[in-house]
Order: structure tokens, then sequence, then C-alpha cells
């Protein structure tokens, strides 16, 4: 392949979590989870206009293409019942999703 044409092949290849989130539920997810570290169901949903059950399904497909981490929350010693699962951008995705949100109109 001429260096062009490998160039251009990794450029796409970069930026494969595009294809993940070409619905505006998961856009909206990766916006919000560009400006955070990392945020959980309700905070995520502050900034959006969908259900519970929708965020989450699209949580599971973002979290099951490997675009985003789920993590384990942490007791803090005083509030009863399990911590709230975290979630956060995968950092090689944050910083494609940075470069798309800064470029857009």
């Amino acid at each position: 392949m001429s260096g062009g044409l490998q160039r251009a092949a990794d450029s796409r290849h970069d930026l494969g979590w595009l294809d993940a989130v070409a619905d505006p539920v998961r856009i909206g997810i990766l916006r919000s989870l560009s400006e955070v570290a990392e945020a959980t169901v309700p905070e995520l949903l502050a900034s959006s206009h969908v259900s519970k059950q929708t965020l989450r399904r699209h949580l599971e497909a973002l979290v099951a293409l490997g675009v985003v981490d789920e993590l384990t929350g942490e007791s803090d010693g005083q509030t009863a019942g399990r911590p709230a699962t975290r979630y956060r951008l995968r950092p090689d995705v944050r910083e494609s999703v940075r470069w798309v949100v800064a470029s857009e109109p």
C-alpha cells in the first residue's frame, strides 16, 4: 500500500469509534464524557433527553465496543447500598472525541 493510502487507512482506523456513535444518543454520551473524568448514569441523564433504560442500553453498547470503560463504584463507608457504577471514555478515544468536538462548527 502506498504511503498516502496507508495514512488514510490509519486515519480511518484511528476514528473507528465513530462507527459506534452514529446514533445521537451515543454522540451525546461521548460529548458528556469528554467534559469530565468519569460520570454515573444519573449524572449523564442530567444532560440527556432520554430515559434511564435507553441511556443504559447505549452505554452497554459503547462498553461492549471498547469506546467507554465501566468502573466499579467505590464505597465511601457511610452511604448505604451498592456504589454507583462510573463510566469514562477510553484515553485513546478521549483525544479523538475532543478533536472532533473542537472542530465542529
